[in-house]
């Protein structure tokens, strides 16, 4: 069978339908005149396109660029002479046109000041390029491939996010003295400080608030109310957003749901911030529980709600990679604060992770969630089941560990903080409002330690102790 051929950017350029790709020459000349120029500046325009030749259009500037980056890894000076030798004996030099053009290009050049200005107009080009070739290949497989439609979406978008992530990736130092800026400027200032609260004083006192790029682990056993601490943080969050930014449209929170559909979410934020019965509140039941008394309620809540940025998503797929584009979609449209994942158990990763065994792809699924973090420069919560092993064990050894995450040890290593919800062996299904204990089983920046919350499972809402009985107040 004969391999699919695939088509070539420069056969694109060769189609009436299409017209010459872009790319700018007179600026290639210009960079490679300014590096046999001046030795020195190939670290500056390094740092701008890179170290591989495909960044020029025009393939004898490409073999021009390799073999200079090639002389400055084995440490050879950079000047006409050395770059003949190095041409000649790879015998590139008449493919680039002879000594008598590498002369050309230092002639081309006045100065070699501007070159940083020029290497970013090539860079330009070339990631231009690169988008159009992401489409040609994306039109290639809607065409050609046999995988179904899904699969395809998503290698199209990873492809366009691989474009993306290479046009952001060369960047400056963080120096010491604008970090301290940023710092000295945030003390004091809510408005200039990133962190967003869990919204418990006592938790916040403890870790300080959640800081973007981290990955935050709440894990619990099923049915314990993981969830619903999930969404009581999402609105705690969502109401500091909007006290924040009261004169300008407040970032969003994002709420990937793989286990509830949105409506059922919504009717548990509704229970805990009208204080209703989430049975109440179950489609069926509506018209024999609610009173009008209630109805008032709910609709001053409802009213209420419809201005908090919270924006559910419970028909995504439980990829990582989809999660990220529609994050990435509602972080340019308005801001992006935090992001909620429930659960993490429920995601999925390619077909070549998950064909090596569950614990290889939820460690892939672990790493790329920070990494997500980082790159959206938001804290991630996600929530995680923890293993059946918790359940053998009594008394103080019933509390969770680090190691009863379940499906993989890569979480506990990629997360920067994990909280355990835990209730006691003399938990009685029967008390209304049951204390739990959150535990802080890791803390990248700080101690771990313990403290409790009351547990209202009526309202699907985690509230204050005004007096915590049992909390663990030591360091450790």
């Amino acid at each position: 069978m004969a391999a699919k051929k695939k088509t070539d950017l420069k056969d694109i350029a060769g189609s009436a339908e299409f017209n010459v790709p872009p790319h700018d020459i007179e600026a290639e000349r210009a960079v490679l005149g300014a590096l046999l120029m001046d030795k020195d500046i190939i670290h500056t325009v390094s740092a701008v396109i890179g170290f591989k030749g495909d960044v020029f259009y025009d393939d004898r500037h490409r073999i021009i660029y390799e073999s200079l980056i090639e002389l400055l890894s084995n440490s050879i000076p950079l000047d006409l002479i050395t770059l003949q030798s190095a041409l000649d004996s790879k015998h590139e030099l008449e493919k680039i046109g002879g000594i008598e053009y590498l002369s050309y290009l230092v002639e081309t050049v006045e100065v070699s000041a501007h070159a940083a200005d020029y290497a970013r107009i090539v860079k330009d080009k070339y990631m231009l390029r690169r988008l159009i070739q992401s489409g040609t290949d994306i039109i290639n497989m809607c065409f050609k491939d046999a995988r179904p439609a899904k699969e395809v979406m998503d290698s199209s978008a990873q492809s366009i996010m691989q474009v993306t992530s290479d046009l952001t990736s060369a960047r400056d130092f963080d120096t010491l003295s604008g970090l301290g800026k940023d710092f000295i400027r945030g003390i004091g200032d809510a408005q200039q400080s990133d962190i967003v609260k869990f919204g418990y004083k006592r938790l916040d006192t403890k870790t300080f608030g959640m800081a973007p790029g981290q990955l935050i682990i709440i894990a619990a056993r099923p049915s314990v109310g993981k969830t619903t601490l999930g969404i009581n943080i999402c609105m705690n969050v969502a109401e500091q957003l909007v006290k924040k930014h009261k004169d300008s449209k407040a970032p969003a929170v994002c709420v990937f749901s793989l286990e509830m559909t949105s409506s059922e979410i919504f009717r548990r934020i509704l229970a805990a911030e009208a204080h209703i019965s989430g049975n109440s509140l179950r489609y069926e039941t509506l018209d024999q529980c609610i009173t009008s008394q209630m109805e008032d309620k709910i609709n001053t809540t409802v009213n209420k709600l419809m201005n908090y940025p919270v924006f559910i998503d419970s028909a995504s797929s439980p990829s990582v990679l989809e999660m990220k584009t529609r994050a990435r979609k509602l972080a340019s449209e308005r801001g992006l604060a935090l992001i909620i994942i429930d659960y993490l158990q429920l995601m999925s990763a390619d077909d070549r992770y998950s064909r090596q065994g569950r614990q290889f792809e939820i460690s892939k699924i672990s790493r790329d969630l920070k990494i997500m973090a980082k790159e959206l420069g938001v804290p991630i919560i996600a929530l995680s089941q923890l293993s059946r092993e918790v359940t053998k064990r009594t008394g103080k050894g019933s509390r969770p560990r680090l190691s009863d995450l379940r499906d993989s040890g890569a979480i506990e290593q990629d997360a920067d903080l994990v909280l355990f919800l835990h209730r006691q062996d003399d938990f009685d299904e029967n008390v209304p409002n049951p204390v739990m204990e959150v535990i802080i089983g890791k803390q990248r920046n700080g101690s771990t330690g313990t403290i409790e919350l009351k547990f209202m499972q009526k309202f699907s809402l985690f509230t204050e102790l005004e007096r915590p009985m049992g909390e663990d107040t030591t360091d450790v």
